[in-house]
């Protein structure tokens, strides 16, 4: 049964309300047992926790970093219930000029905890592999809940040294212990969630080449959407683009396909729409797959995306800026980061 929000927000039940979302949050396991509460649609609208409204639109976002002369490439990996994954990295030109990792985890009342706020990263294809390294993050923000109970996504952003993340090739994430409630592999809609739910991590690196490379995250970071509140920012590009290549990767969190290997029909619908032009999600798309439907996690946990597109089409000579749009058909999502390469 679809859970309304509407019915928990009215106003005769707001004191009602207040008492709920505060025994929710200082509850870490119980929750999925309640009637109030359907486990099997975690993740989305039909869950029935009361979604945080998210703004339609965050206005303007302009590059957290622009490297010239460059180019780039990015993977990522989904670790809901894992406490170690590979993320791995193809089409870097070395030499390497700078390397990011961003992840995500939704946290309980006990807020951000130490283990989390650091992973280890280390390269271990091609030979030799490097000593692996302790990555600390910087908390960009403590975004809202995506539909799991939590207090929020809790979403962090570190260098790589570039002895590290030196070009193409397989890297090994490990989590300090207790930052995953879970480390067994459990499927994520099975079994009552266990804080913190570690949602996925994505490693963005920088070569060298003959564009302007930008990467994205605050404001965007941690922005929760959904069904009611759809996103929709602009992206000030690092240089005019010439309308000969224009790449876009995007990095995001909690993207399903329904109910674990289960689809329910509509979620998967997510669509992407930059400067009028249909991007992906859709047959009407240059891709008619979805950028939000967990494949960095296929076929479990999914839960985390890391894709990318050709959007030169989008980007005629001239343009400067990146009308970005994203609607959901029920699932509950973040952003995290983007990456744009400009020729």
């Amino acid at each position: 049964m679809r859970v309304k929000h509407a019915s928990i927000l009215k106003p005769s039940s707001l004191s009602l309300a207040f008492v709920l979302v505060a025994t929710l949050y200082s509850s870490i396991n119980t929750f999925a047992q309640s009637a109030e509460f359907n486990p099997r649609s975690l993740g989305t609208t039909d869950a029935g926790f009361p979604i945080r409204k998210a703004p339609t639109s965050i206005g303007t976002v302009s590059p957290f970093l622009v490297v010239s002369s460059a180019q780039y490439s990015s993977g990522g990996v989904a670790l809901r219930n894992r406490g170690t994954g590979a993320i791995h990295v193809s089409g870097v030109i070395a030499p390497v000029k700078v390397a990011y990792i961003y992840w995500s985890v939704l946290i309980n009342a006990a807020g951000v905890i130490p283990a989390m706020t650091s992973v280890t990263l280390q390269r271990l294809f091609p030979l030799p592999a490097p000593a692996p390294v302790v990555l600390n993050g910087v908390l960009l923000k403590v975004g809202a809940d995506p539909c799991w109970g939590s207090a929020g996504a809790a979403v962090f952003r570190a260098p790589v040294p570039i002895a590290v993340a030196n070009g193409n090739g397989l890297y090994q994430i490990t989590l300090n212990a207790g930052a995953s409630g879970l480390t067994n592999g459990a499927d994520p809609w099975v079994g009552a969630p266990v804080f913190p739910l570690f949602e996925g991590a994505s490693l963005v690196i920088v070569g060298t080449g003959t564009g302007n490379v930008a990467i994205y995250d605050v404001p965007l970071a941690g922005t929760e959407w959904d069904m009611a509140n759809p996103l929709n920012y602009a992206l000030t590009l690092p240089a005019a683009a010439t309308g000969a290549l224009t790449l876009w990767d995007n990095i995001g969190d909690d993207g399903q396909i329904g109910t674990s290997r289960t689809a329910a029909p509509g979620i998967s619908l997510e669509t992407t729409t930059i400067n009028a032009v249909a991007i992906s999600g859709g047959a009407a798309a240059l891709d008619n797959d979805s950028d939000w439907n967990g494949s960095s996690g296929y076929p479990l946990p999914q839960l985390w995306d890391d894709t990318g597109h050709d959007i030169t089409k989008a980007t005629p000579a001239g343009t400067a800026v990146l009308n970005v749009a994203f609607a959901s058909n029920g699932d509950c999502l973040n952003a995290i980061a983007n990456v744009v390469e400009v020729h």
